[in-house]
């Protein structure tokens, strides 16, 4: 059995100039090989290779055939690294080799009862160079062509760097210099979790958060390791519907990983080595704020203004809507460049560098640092009660990202926490977050509903409708915000 690690990033139609005159090229050992390669990928009929997360490919390459079977590894910030077994193919099947004793009953088995059937194909041409890394090599393949299945396509245009003996900072130290020149993104999907996406052609879904990934048996950098993976897979599962589809809910999701990879950064920081979440802090709100504009110009629409049009069809309203979405259309349009121009992939790389390099653990640390940590987000919550007491707009705002950090802390740790109580202050922080964004949402909408109405009388009237449309739910949440700072005030923390 061999281990496949690599590193996928995407690359934009436009870059492929500039990497092929990219001077890295220079250091390779050897001239670069060129292959046209045609893939041929096999599961049954109901995909059962792909329920137990495993992939049986046959290559071609010039008049051979390879035939692999790879088991499939989540991928972050698009470095994967999976078991993969890789031999002649002389016709029939064989999976002798496969020394995973249930995948090759599983392969065998579907072989036998001749349930093993083409489902896609790819067809690309690979440039392959190969550089000289410690004791080993580091290969860095380009790849450009066609995903095919059930009548459809998808292009494949993207850089592959895969250890060949090497040490994985000599992976690390070549992406650093590519994602620092050209427009680059870490790919989190293999080709074949590509070609299965064509055959069912279903539209991506929002990813919302997952539970904890934290052991409560392990130290504190294990769990900031493990919590910034999910994170990073929670944003990474929502860029691509971003970049497929209008949904404003993907936007939304990737804001919300982004906040709580910086929410993780901050409660870790004592047990990170100095000056680590400092550095990570500004690409990181860099990129968040790219996402921010955007996101905002969605809660106009699909949360403002959405719910006056269900009621009131009025024209001046739809017309509103025009304004809106036309001015929502150039901010979507920078976004899409900027997920694509390098930014995503050099933070990405910077975070798998810094995780990479997080010094051995200190056992036992963990459970001390959670209370610590969340007794003093919980102290900055009731803190934040107080100055809110008058119901000023902006202390409630200041308050509701203390609620938000309060709830990660305890979302983060919950594997340490008791189930009832961890899940009672969650959902009363939730509901907390909720109302107090929306009187922060209505309040900073004014100024942008204003801007796009202008001097136009009609579009000034159709703003001052959704403002009477949401009025009864703003004052009913002023009404019961001495209420809301009570019970927040005495809310116990989870142990």
């Amino acid at each position: 059995m061999g281990r496949e690690t690599e590193l996928k990033l995407a690359l934009a139609e436009h870059g492929w100039r500039a990497f092929s005159r990219h001077p890295l090229l220079r250091q390779a050992v050897t001239a670069p090989q060129t292959h046209t390669l045609r893939n041929l990928y096999f599961d049954t009929p109901d995909f059962r290779l792909r329920e137990q997360r495993a992939a049986l490919r046959l290559r071609r390459v010039g008049r051979r055939w390879l035939q692999t079977v790879k088991c499939a590894s989540a991928a972050s910030a698009g470095l994967s690294s999976r078991p993969e077994w890789e031999q002649p193919f002389t016709g029939l099947f064989d999976f002798s080799q496969v020394d995973d004793a249930a995948l090759r009953r599983l392969l065998e088995g579907l072989r036998d009862r001749g349930l093993l059937t083409q489902v896609f194909e790819t067809n690309f041409e690979r440039r392959e160079w190969r550089f000289s890394a410690g004791d080993g090599e580091l290969l860095l393949m380009a790849d450009r062509g066609m995903i095919e299945a059930a009548g459809r396509r998808d292009s494949i245009s993207e850089l592959e760097l895969e250890l060949a003996g090497a040490p994985i900072e000599t992976l690390l130290d070549l992406a650093d210099t590519l994602v620092r020149s050209l427009p680059l993104r870490a790919e989190s999907r293999s080709k074949a979790q590509r070609g299965y996406a064509l055959i069912e052609d279903k539209p991506c879904q929002p990813v919302r958060a997952t539970r904890s990934p934290v052991d409560p048996h392990g130290g504190a950098r294990d769990a900031f390791r493990a919590v910034a993976l999910d994170c990073i897979q929670h944003y990474q599962a929502n860029e691509v519907g971003a970049l497929q589809s209008d949904a404003p809910e993907f936007v939304h999701q990737m804001r919300v990983a982004l906040r709580r990879l910086r929410s993780a950064l901050r409660l870790f920081t004592p047990a990170l080595p100095e000056g680590m979440a400092a550095d990570l802090a500004l690409p990181l709100r860099a990129l968040a704020g790219d996402l921010g504009e955007l996101r905002d110009r969605d809660v106009l629409q699909s949360e403002l203004l959405a719910p006056v049009l269900a009621h009131d069809a009025a024209e001046n309203l739809h017309a509103l809507d025009s304004a809106l979405h036309a001015t929502r259309q150039q901010v979507r349009d920078r976004v899409q460049k900027a997920l694509q121009d390098g930014r995503q992939a050099r933070l990405m790389m910077a975070l798998l560098r810094a995780l990479h390099d997080l010094p051995p653990d200190d056992e036992g640390n963990l459970r001390t640092l959670a209370h610590k940590r969340m007794a003093r987000a919980h102290a900055r919550m009731v803190d934040g009660c107080r100055h809110a007491a008058d119901g000023d707009i902006g202390a409630l705002h200041a308050l509701r990202i203390d609620i938000k950090r309060l709830r990660y802390a305890i979302e983060f740790f919950a594997p340490l926490l008791g189930p009832r109580k961890t899940k009672r202050a969650i959902g009363a922080l939730m509901q907390a977050q909720e109302d107090l964004g929306f009187l922060n949402d209505l309040s900073q909408a004014g100024p942008r509903l204003l801007a796009a109405a202008g001097d136009d009388p009609d579009l000034v009237a159709a703003v001052a409708l959704i403002a009477r449309h949401h009025l009864p739910r703003y004052r009913k949440i002023v009404s019961d915000a001495p209420k809301l700072l009570k019970r927040l005030s005495r809310m116990p923390l989870p142990r």
